[in-house]
């Protein structure tokens, strides 16, 4: 468990990143006026496709080269609402990453779901964020999940069925990649976190 001031920063983080996919997704399926057309859906099913972080990751590159060719990976990140062990297992059906361009000093939002990559935001910045080396997550998603489920997730979620999980993978201040994940009941206010490190396996923090 984190302290109190950590855990009111968690809080924080987890809820920004809730507000962020629901624009994401906004953005990548509604029809918003300025931003590109929606693409073409397929036939509606009662469950989005799953997507895996590496072939999300190929399409958000491809996307963000489009526009900024020397853009560098920052942060991919995927939520679950109302997670069990059972659907953080079986996967993502939509991936946010942020990328970085030198070139044009701006980080490069984008949405992947399956069979669809969008950068749909840019923004100047003006101090370069750790980027990540493609190819150092040896630690894929599900290995992370699996060490978070064994080190109290699985209990969390079985506890409270309407638990929101939150996995990022960022660098980390060496620039090592790490696995943060977090569970929020946000009935009660519980909280569970995470550190993996993504080359290692090893939990950093918990």
């Amino acid at each position: 468990m984190m302290e109190k001031g950590k855990r009111h920063w968690l809080l924080l983080g987890v809820g920004l990143g809730i507000g962020y996919l629901v624009l994401l997704g906004y953005l990548l399926w509604g029809g918003v006026p300025g931003i590109a057309q929606p693409m073409t859906a397929a036939s509606p099913t009662p469950t989005q496709a799953l997507i895996g972080l590496w072939d999300a990751y190929q399409q958000a590159r491809a996307a963000v080269q489009a526009r900024a060719e020397d853009a560098r990976l920052v942060s991919a990140s995927t939520q679950w609402q109302a997670a069990s062990e059972q659907t953080l297992l079986a996967g993502a059906s939509t991936w946010s990453f942020v990328f970085y361009s030198a070139a044009n000093s701006s980080s490069l939002d984008v949405g992947v779901s399956a069979g669809a990559a969008r950068v749909v935001n840019q923004t100047r910045v003006w101090v370069a964020p750790t980027a990540i080396v493609e190819g150092t997550w040896q630690v894929g998603p599900k290995d992370a999940l699996l060490v978070f489920l064994a080190y109290g997730g699985g209990a969390f979620l079985d506890e409270r069925s309407q638990a929101l999980v939150d996995l990022h993978l960022a660098g980390s201040a060496d620039g090592r990649p790490v696995w943060t994940i977090v569970a929020l009941d946000a009935e009660d206010g519980s909280l569970l976190s995470l550190l993996v490190d993504a080359e290692t396996g090893q939990v950093l923090s918990d």
